[in-house]
């Protein structure tokens, strides 16, 4: 086995290189022009993609990593009814 002369660390989804296979759709997707913040061409196809995978007709919010999805889900709760609730892990 090899040495690293550098540690890793694990600590957040942040830390690691894109995947070759996401890095290849990000590359494709790199090309021509495209309206922005969610009104693209990609945006759609991967939201219709996901209500297929959920079979339900919803609202998708796509986000960069798991703290963005933390706090929309947050805020997505606090819009609901009064008996749903989150609590964080401290």
């Amino acid at each position: 086995m090899k040495e690293n002369s550098k540690p890793r660390h694990f600590a957040s989804d942040n830390y690691a290189g894109i995947c070759p296979e996401a890095f290849a759709a990000l590359a494709q997707a790199n090309t021509g022009h495209e309206v922005s913040y969610g009104d693209d061409t990609w945006t759609a196809k991967a939201s219709d993609l996901i209500r297929d995978v959920f079979e339900t007709k919803c609202e998708v919010f796509l986000v960069f990593n798991g703290t963005s999805a933390s706090c929309r889900s947050r805020h997505s709760a606090s819009l609901t009814t009064a008996f749903f609730a989150m609590r964080s892990r401290t």
